[in-house]
């Protein structure tokens, strides 16, 4: 099951009435960098697999 962030951090995620400063937590990310096609090359197809293994 995926954590869904825009419910758990809704000040996020969701514009108010009015503007206003909100403070944005440091957050952690995964993600893969290259270059090619991505339905050809064997390198991006591996990394997607990761990726969503870690999911």
């Amino acid at each position: 099951m995926a954590t869904d962030f825009k419910k758990m951090q809704k000040a996020l995620y969701q514009p108010g009435e009015k503007p206003s400063i909100i403070e944005v937590p440091e957050m952690v990310f995964i993600m893969i960098d290259g270059c090619g096609d991505p339905n050809t090359c064997k390198a991006y197809q591996t990394a997607l697999e990761v990726l969503y293994g870690l999911w």
